[in-house]
């Protein structure tokens, strides 16, 4: 009799645990991918199709020192290990260490992603960050939005003017 118990109850208990946690029983499928780059591009769109929320953060208000690849934000820091075209976006204070709940770290990789809507005002973005204590690089997405961006504004300038409207940590680079 217990076993024919444990063997009705454990089933449901297991349903009942996967409609709490919110998991699939059944994954949607896959598609298969011609390349890398087509695989990242579908895994970022899920990631902001399952976990977007608009939010407008502020900039970071106070004094903001740059030397060589390192910005000062006070008494914070990240270490920029890219020279990227993108690195108004942490030397405006768009993106700075607070925002990722440490005061110093490094990050890289910074790229823009494909765009996902039509929008000439709404700009997605990933890095990479490297965390105290982490072996493996983290992945963070963020979007930046600029209401007076047209189809020619420079990159610089749609920074300039942006407001960080999203910013999640991802997932871990194995």
């Amino acid at each position: 009799m217990k076993k024919l118990i444990y063997f009705i109850c454990c089933p449901l208990l297991f349903l009942l645990a996967c409609q709490t946690h919110k998991y699939q029983l059944v994954k949607e499928p896959v598609p298969k991918f011609e390349n890398q780059g087509e695989q990242e591009d579908y895994w970022d769109k899920k990631f902001f199709d399952d976990n977007y929320k608009k939010e407008i953060f502020k900039r970071y208000i106070g004094d903001i020192q740059t030397d060589g690849d390192t910005i000062r934000y006070s008494n914070d820091m990240i270490s920029l290990g890219d020279h990227s075209a993108l690195r108004l976006i942490f030397t405006s204070g768009l993106i700075y260490p607070k925002l990722f709940n440490y005061y110093k770290l490094s990050v890289g990789n910074v790229e823009e992603k494909s765009p996902i809507n039509h929008s000439v005002k709404i700009k997605r973005f990933q890095l990479w960050a490297f965390l105290p204590k982490m072996a493996n690089p983290t992945v963070y997405v963020f979007e930046l939005t600029n209401k007076r961006a047209t189809k020619d504004t420079p990159i610089s300038e749609f920074i300039k003017g942006a407001q960080l409207t999203f910013f999640k940590e991802g997932w871990i680079i194995v």
